[in-house]
């Protein structure tokens, strides 16, 4: 079991998953600032969909079937379980501002494609190139069938094989080609939960995964605590698997137990689970679970002069 966060309830802290890493500190330096933990939240993840190396998450993401980048993103406040998102949206630099906008904004909770565009326009969101040098030179390879020479991770590809039948495509994507970022964090008993990302590499034009969907890829109740998702974004939305960790913990399961019982309902409905989660609770416990992994999770807080890298559980069928 992951360790609870010494005198927590008088710390601010965030956690996140794999992408969040190197991005934290710029939520920590925010609450330092006195932003709200929404705010923390925000630029963490802003920090990271900026980032051209990180090929799952905003610029330089792996476009769709069609070359186009879209993106998905939602943000959802504890304290008022007011959520905004936006799926499918392309040409803008921070989907997880748009997001936000859609919550505080509109009267709406999710917002696609050209209408989540037009919004974010009206918004003043930034816009901007999305695409980089390897995106490009991704998607010129699989248009060419020579993805195989990309890199060793396709080897086993087949232009062929892959335009006629996409699902074994699909079957054979790593967690890498599954990116997304998590981050939840908490500050004087308020609960913030965001997620951002490109889904998954070379999906069906208009494919919308779990992260934009409240529920199933984020979920946060100051009540309670929050949950967030990562993984094979359809098997989220079929298990509503954010709400249900935290329901878990409303009902007195640690943030740990609730991950791993979460998991373990993940492998019953499908052959191969491909989902991880993270969650916390009001009491500052964390926790992270993964159907293929011993995930990472990462946390800092306030006092903290640098990430802690934690583990979570890896769950087998």
């Amino acid at each position: 079991m992951l360790p609870t966060l010494n005198n927590s309830m008088t710390k601010s802290f965030l956690i996140g998953s794999d992408s969040a890493k190197d991005f934290l500190q710029i939520g920590i330096d925010t609450l330092k600032q006195k932003g709200s933990i929404l705010d923390a939240v925000e630029n963490s993840i802003r920090g990271v969909e900026s980032n051209a190396d990180d090929h799952g998450v905003g610029v330089g993401a792996i476009p769709n079937l069609q070359g186009v980048i879209q993106l998905d993103a939602s943000i959802m406040e504890g304290k008022t379980r007011r959520a905004g998102a936006v799926a499918a949206l392309e040409g803008f630099l921070h989907p997880i501002t748009v997001a936000r906008k859609v919550m505080e904004v509109s009267p709406h909770v999710l917002i696609v494609g050209p209408g989540a565009a037009k919004f974010a326009e009206m918004m003043g969101c930034e816009k901007g190139e999305l695409h980089t040098e390897y995106s490009r030179n991704f998607y010129q390879s699989f248009l060419k069938g020579t993805m195989n020479k990309l890199d060793p991770e396709y080897k086993d590809i087949e232009a062929d094989r892959f335009i006629y039948d996409y699902r074994l495509w699909f079957e054979k994507l790593s967690e890498k080609q599954l990116g997304t970022v998590n981050i939840l964090g908490m500050a004087g008993g308020d609960i913030c939960s965001g997620v951002s990302t490109s889904g998954t590499s070379l999906k069906l034009p208009g494919r919308v995964g779990d992260s934009p969907i409240i529920g199933a890829g984020n979920y946060c109740d100051n009540r309670v605590g929050a949950a967030a998702c990562t993984g094979r974004g359809e098997q989220s939305i079929r298990h509503g698997t954010s709400r249900v960790i935290v329901a878990y913990m409303k009902l007195g399961m640690s943030p740990q137990e609730a991950c791993n019982a979460a998991m373990e309902e993940v492998h019953t409905m499908v052959d191969e689970a491909r989902l991880t989660c993270i969650a916390l609770n009001n009491k500052g416990e964390v926790a992270a679970a993964s159907t293929s992994r011993e995930p990472p999770l990462y946390l800092m807080d306030q006092e903290m002069e640098r990430v802690e890298t934690r583990r979570g559980d890896w769950i087998r069928k």
